[in-house]
């Protein structure tokens, strides 16, 4: 859906005219809500993706797409978690953050929310070797 269709706002018909959103928006939109989540990463969406990134083709978020089926809009988002969180809970308030921040922002019912979580991000290991004295020949001593 990421054609520049315009989405029209429900009910803003008024005497002023008529409100209406790109697709784009919504996307960023939901882009946005998921890296305020800890733990998530949203992912590239491949290679033509680069491409068109390069080219300015291409202003969709990385990871998220909007679609629309029989039922309604549906999103598609990518994303790598880290290390040791819970893989169904957060998919679930991934879902959720976006169908409620979409609602509250645009007033846009979003029917599904589908997560594709692609990899895990390894823990930070913390590493007590000093980068300025990695043979440890200062031993104690300051410099």
């Amino acid at each position: 859906m990421a054609e520049s269709k315009f989405l029209e706002l429900t009910d803003t018909s008024s005497s002023n005219g008529n409100i209406s959103i790109t697709p784009e928006v919504v996307e960023a939109i939901a882009g946005l809500e998921v890296e305020q989540i800890k733990g998530v990463h949203l992912v590239d969406s491949g290679i033509s993706k680069s491409f068109n990134a390069i080219l300015r083709l291409d202003s969709n978020p990385k990871g998220v797409r909007l679609s629309e089926d029989d039922r309604g809009l549906v999103i598609d988002i990518r994303v790598m978690l880290d290390f040791g969180i819970s893989v169904p809970q957060t998919a679930a308030q991934i879902q959720e953050k976006i169908k409620q921040q979409l609602l509250f922002m645009t007033e846009i019912v979003i029917n599904e929310v589908n997560v594709e979580i692609v990899g895990m991000e390894p823990e930070e290991v913390k590493s007590d070797i000093n980068p300025d004295d990695i043979f440890a020949e200062n031993d104690g001593e300051d410099k």
